[in-house]
């Protein structure tokens, strides 16, 4: 059937024409075009001899334009009938394609049939959507493992959009697990490039493919790659012994797809372990065998774990097992010197490599003879043995039936203690009025004397002082500083002989002298920032004066007690007060900081010295110390503080060159430590840092500054000219010595600024002859 356009008169008489348009078939030419077959035709009636004209359109396009005489002189019949075919193109849908017929009058021949315009007929032909090709497959898959419960799968697209022959409308995620079937998980769009499973568990293998789809089927598979997640552990270990030296591991519930087993022995109960390597022939299928064919003897207990590549399942522990074999050689240890009389005491601890007990132990000694001892489970004996050197050794049984290996010899020497006393002082309790103090000693050993030590302490305090004398030659202790007046000694001596056996011998003794008087001490302060130190002779003699007892005594606060110096005697009845002899010379010295510095020595009564550089504004004492004609002597301290508002700097041997640095003054001293560093190959563990080492060296520098005026800047402008090392002294006590540096430079005018560093050397006090 086919379609035709209204009817049109011609010249208003009853003549008409119209237009048939007819799809006949649509057939398909390939994927992508399609074939309509097309009839048109005009059909008349009365129409002798009129023109018209009609054209055939297809969707769009004429395909035919035809000029056609009309002759029919009855009813309707067909004129000019064309039947011809067009190609189309197939779309990503299907779609209607428009089949027209346009007819109009026209003048042909002179007769013109256009009394009633023109006319349209159409049909249309379904053009079905185009053909497709079986989809390319993702390209470049790739598998990377996130975790045991997490493994993400990429890809590359290959497609084309739904005007091409290769369109995808998803992709297919497979699985499959443990060697299984395989089985669908996921059906991604088709502009997905990636999936991530979330549902893989621990001990297990996964392999993973894919597979687009669309409208042409689906694509081949492409595989993915093959995962697997944390190993499972054994469900039991079994160690079974299968020789002397070998331990077969039986594994039982071992992992599919271990690609390697990790194995390591422990011979202390599991408390260290180490890694060995086992072989693996002779398995059955319902376990795993692995051989350690190089046990060791004794009772070991083994891990195992199965391993694929980096990742590994949790250790399983076996049960232990013991090899048996003969005992190594224990360990001795002995009394390496044994007084005659006393018995030797020798202990041993067992080597049994299989872990078995002790079940016998013997000792020999060799000497003046040999004997033997045999003991069951002890691992101790007491022998006595006659004197003279003597050499034991042990060996012990487990329960191999040998006996195990002889440990080496351990020497034992019984010897007599040696002698020894001291000879000078004589007697316990004796008196000593002077000092030093000479000592005589004695001892004897027939082994030979290896050493003599003889200490002098207070009894129940510190040692003071110590001597060899292993050559049993007098010694001398002391002086009146460090043997003091009216205390209680103990000289002890310890002889050590030739066999190692030592003895000791004590002497005790008391001190007792006339001391001299206390030295009177004073202390006076210099405008050049110095100290003068005075030294005198104490009150040495008792005098009456009325009712008044003058003389040297002092009064002990601590104690609420009055000790009186000098001599006391009886005459009758009557205590006689004698007179404290006087000091002939005096030693000064400096205590500050836990140090004392000598001043001046050999001065006499009355005379005084001078402290050229003092710790300014700190805590500090002087000691003055006097000895008498005897060798005795006496000491006194003073409290001092010099306090000043300036720093100070000395220059020349007797630092008597002084500089006041007083107007805006400051100072800053600067530390700095010597070390070595080093860089270890420790595989990156540090970050690449060093480790730095002291060096037991100290630099330490003083910068100081002030402004001067006149006199001052002339003053310093000398000591840059004439110097190069000196002393200074800070406003907190500080002080050093050293090379110095110094810079000036004008102020403002009659005002200079000036700078001084002082490098710090050992500090010397200067020359106070």
């Amino acid at each position: 059937m086919g379609t035709y356009t209204r009817e049109i008169q011609i010249a208003g008489l009853n003549r008409w024409y119209c237009g048939y348009i007819s799809v006949d078939a649509v057939n398909t030419v390939n994927d992508t075009t399609s074939r309509i077959t097309v009839t048109a035709a005009l059909e008349d009636k009365y129409a002798a001899q009129y023109g018209t004209h009609y054209d055939v359109i297809v969707n769009g396009v004429t395909y035919r334009s035809r000029d056609v005489l009309l002759n029919n002189y009855g009813n309707w019949a067909t004129r000019d009938a064309v039947t011809f075919t067009v190609d189309v193109g197939r779309g990503a849908s299907g779609w209607n394609c428009s089949v027209q017929i346009h007819v109009y009058g026209k003048t042909y021949n002179n007769y013109y049939g256009s009394a009633g315009g023109d006319a349209w007929a159409t049909e249309y032909a379904w053009i079905p959507q185009r053909g497709y090709s079986q989809p390319h497959p993702p390209r470049n898959p790739k598998l990377a493992r996130v975790s045991d419960t997490s493994h993400k799968i990429t890809w590359n697209v290959d497609y084309t959009g739904m005007d091409g022959a290769y369109p995808w409308a998803g992709v297919y995620v497979d699985r499959r697990t443990d060697d299984g079937s395989w089985v669908n998980i996921a059906d991604v769009s088709w502009d997905v490039t990636n999936y991530t499973d979330n549902s893989t568990k621990p001990g297990h293998k996964y392999e993973y493919r894919l597979c687009a789809h669309g409208p042409g089927g689906n694509s081949t598979h492409v595989s993915c790659g093959t995962a697997y997640t944390t190993p499972s552990a054994p469900s039991r270990v079994e160690a079974v012994k299968a020789g002397a030296t070998e331990v077969t591991l039986r594994v039982y519930g071992a992992w599919t797809y271990a690609a390697a087993w990790d194995i390591q022995r422990s011979t202390d109960g599991g408390s260290t372990w180490s890694s060995i390597t086992a072989s693996t022939e002779g398995e059955d299928p319902a376990w795993l065998d692995l051989h350690d064919k190089a046990a060791p003897a004794g009772t070991v207990v083994y891990r195992v774990r199965a391993k694929r590549g980096s990742l590994a399942s949790s250790w399983v522990k076996s049960n232990s097992v013991t090899t048996i074999t003969p005992p190594l050689a224990p360990k001795v240890t002995a009394s390496s010197v044994v007084p005659t009389g006393t018995a030797a005491s020798v202990a041993w601890v067992p080597n049994h490599q299989d872990g078995s007990a002790q079940t016998a132990a013997q000792i020999e000694f060799s000497g003046p003879e040999t004997i033997t001892k045999s003991y069951t489970t002890a691992k101790s004996a007491s022998v006595a043995l006659a004197k003279g050197n003597w050499k034991a050794r042990v060996r012990t049984k487990g329960l191999h039936a040998d006996w195990g290996a002889w440990s080496g010899y351990v020497a034992i020497v019984v010897s007599d203690y040696p002698q020894c006393w001291v000879a000078s002082p004589a007697t316990d309790g004796i008196l000593i009025d002077q000092v030093p103090l000479t000592v005589s000693v004695a001892a004897s050993d027939e082994t030979g004397i290896a050493q003599a030590t003889l200490s002098l302490a207070e009894v129940g305090g510190a040692v003071v002082a110590t001597a060899d004398v292993t050559s049993l030659q007098p010694v001398q202790f002391g002086s009146y500083a460090t043997i003091k007046n009216g205390i209680d000694y103990m000289l002890t001596l310890v002889v050590v002989g030739g066999s190692g056996l030592s003895k000791t011998a004590t002497r005790r003794f008391r001190t007792h002298w006339a001391e001299p008087a206390t030295p009177v001490v004073t202390v006076s302060y210099g405008d050049d920032l110095t100290c003068h130190v005075k030294v005198e002779n104490g009150v040495s003699a008792y005098n009456v004066e009325e009712t008044t007892l003058i003389g040297p005594m002092t009064y002990d606060e601590d104690n609420n007690e009055l000790p009186m110096f000098g001599t006391i005697t009886c005459d009758g009845h009557e205590l006689v007060l004698g007179s404290e002899s006087k000091c002939e010379s005096f030693i000064v010295e400096r205590i500050y900081d836990g140090d004392s510095s000598t001043l001046a020595s050999g001065l006499l009564d009355a005379q005084e010295t001078i402290d050229r550089v003092p710790p300014l504004n700190a805590d500090m004492k002087y000691r003055a110390t006097g000895t008498a004609a005897n060798g005795t002597s006496a000491y006194a301290e003073i409290d001092a503080k010099l306090l000043a508002s300036c720093m100070a700097l000395n220059f020349g041997q007797d630092a008597s060159t002084l500089i006041k640095m007083e107007l805006d003054a400051g100072y800053s001293t600067s530390a700095a430590r010597s070390y070595k560093s080093y860089h270890f190959a420790d595989g990156g563990e540090n970050g690449g840092l060093p480790m730095s080492y002291p060096l037991d060296e100290c630099d330490l520098a003083t910068s100081a500054s002030c402004l001067f005026r006149r006199d001052g800047h002339d003053a310093f402008r000398r000591a840059m000219k004439s110097q190069w090392q000196g002393w200074w002294r800070g406003l907190a006590g500080e002080r050093a010595f050293g090379a110095m540096t110094f810079s000036e430079s004008l102020k403002a005018p009659g005002l200079w600024s000036a700078s001084v560093k002082i490098e710090h050397d050992v500090f010397e006090e200067p020359n106070n002859a």
